[in-house]
């Protein structure tokens, strides 16, 4: 029975894990120890804000992680009843995508919420810190590590190491677990779409915006996200989903740590691209904020190669070090569940050999992640411009309805809490609503005359 756990990553699948494996695992697992390692020397204030779907919020309600952020005031983000669809071209507004039925109420109790990704982190942060037998351990960069028949010990930038029963490899698409330790030589890989974003304060924008919490403009080649994070409307973010060259983003990279000039003329690059698409929109709350908006960041969007290696003899991968996909779904979800279903699993079988326990966890999760990744690349290998639904515009205007757990695998389900209701939505995070109304924009377009 593995009594100390060590997780790499105390990001959202990482504090994830700390959080399940202490509820469900402490009850039979006397002396349990869980931490946490991450490499940056503090809580990450960047990122913006992250779209959390109403599946993402079961499963943080569940964890307690929803009600700590909900007693967080402003910072708690905003619901979303409705991404609101506008053309950037003609300035028509094609109708929204509701995360609530026909009476305003969310699916299965949740609808979907807008909140800055260092708030949601700071939520699970202060939960994980709640629980006594969980710690988190920051500058404590992973370079290494090894596994014998009884333990598995972590190495750290600054030669100092960690010793456990088991260890978890939560550290995102670029995981060092994964590439140094478990599959070695397989890296993640760009898949050609970038975010270019920023945040605004409202009280700098004069032109009236025409939705209510979230809005998506959609282009033939990119489409433009803006959201409030705050009850308030004082907080704005702006995403541009853009397709950019592998060249610009290794220029990019590089210009970290360089001189304040050069980085102010990567930002002003950053900015023409964002002005490219969207300046010359008939909508003038987007010229404006194209015109006022200075400070834009460039995330590329990177996947992990299928049916990579997730697991050796006493570490496994969970969340986007497993199975980084191309853009689609919300990882938060697929993290989140992973931890849930992983804890699950090891609470209900504590004295099985580890080696069991992943080949068990694999079992259950492999397939659901296998069609999910082929389902995306099918959409993301062809050109964009082409439209991914041909024929289906009519149906991207109503509301898509699956069965419940419907993004959960049937085998999975036997681990996961019955008297949660399940949300019967199909949730779409922002890269989703890109791909899926790609045809819808063009047709709104074309029909237009733009």
């Amino acid at each position: 029975m593995p009594r100390d756990i060590l997780i790499v990553g105390a990001g959202i699948a990482g504090l994830a894990s700390a959080i399940a494996i202490s509820n469900e695992f402490s009850p039979v697992a006397p002396g349990l120890s869980i931490s946490v390692f991450d490499g940056a020397s503090e809580l990450s204030t960047s990122g913006g804000a992250i779209s959390l779907t109403p599946v993402a919020q079961r499963y943080l309600d569940e964890l307690g992680v929803l009600s700590e952020l909900d007693r967080m005031g402003d910072q708690a983000g905003i619901e979303v009843d409705a991404i609101d669809l506008f053309s950037v071209r003609s300035g028509r507004r094609l109708g929204p995508l509701r995360f609530t039925d026909e009476n305003g109420q969310g699916y299965g109790g949740y609808k979907g919420r807008r909140v800055l990704r260092s708030a949601l982190s700071e939520a699970m942060l202060a939960v994980a810190r709640k629980l006594p037998n969980v710690s988190v351990h920051y500058d404590r960069k992973v370079v290494g590590g090894n596994t014998t028949a009884e333990s598995a010990t972590l190495v750290f930038e600054d030669g100092s190491t960690a010793t456990g029963d088991l260890v978890l490899g939560c550290d995102g698409v670029h995981s060092a677990t994964r590439t140094k330790i478990v599959d070695p030589g397989n890296r993640s890989e760009y898949t050609g779409i970038s975010f270019i974003q920023s945040m605004g304060e409202t009280r700098d924008f004069k032109m009236p915006m025409p939705f209510q919490q979230t809005a998506v403009h959609l282009a033939r080649h990119s489409s433009l996200l803006t959201s409030y994070c705050d009850p308030k409307h004082e907080q704005l973010f702006i995403a541009a989903i853009v397709r950019v060259s592998e060249h610009l983003i290794e220029r990019y990279q590089a210009m970290s740590g360089t001189d304040l000039s050069a980085q102010k003329n990567m930002r002003m690059s950053m900015r023409y691209l964002v002005r490219a698409q969207f300046g010359m929109s008939n909508l003038p709350y987007i010229r404006e904020l194209i015109d006022k908006t200075e400070d834009w960041m460039l995330y590329p969007v990177y996947q992990v190669r299928q049916r990579g290696k997730w697991y050796t003899e006493r570490i496994l991968l969970l969340g986007d070090a497993a199975h980084a996909m191309p853009p689609r779904d919300e990882s938060a979800a697929y993290a989140v569940e992973d931890a849930i279903i992983f804890s699950k699993l090891l609470a209900r079988n504590p004295d099985c050999p580890l080696a069991m326990l992943f080949a068990e966890y694999e079992d259950i999760r492999r397939d659901l992640v296998n069609k999910a990744f082929d389902a995306s690349r099918r959409l993301w290998q062809s050109d964009l411009d082409k439209g991914l639904f041909p024929g289906q515009t009519r149906d991207l205007m109503s509301p898509l309805h699956l069965p419940p757990d419907s993004c959960v695998g049937k085998r999975a389900m036997h681990f996961i809490t019955k008297s949660l209701p399940a949300p019967t939505h199909e949730s779409f995070s922002d890269l989703s609503v890109y791909s899926l109304t790609s045809e819808l924009a063009r047709t709104a377009d074309a029909t237009n005359g733009d």
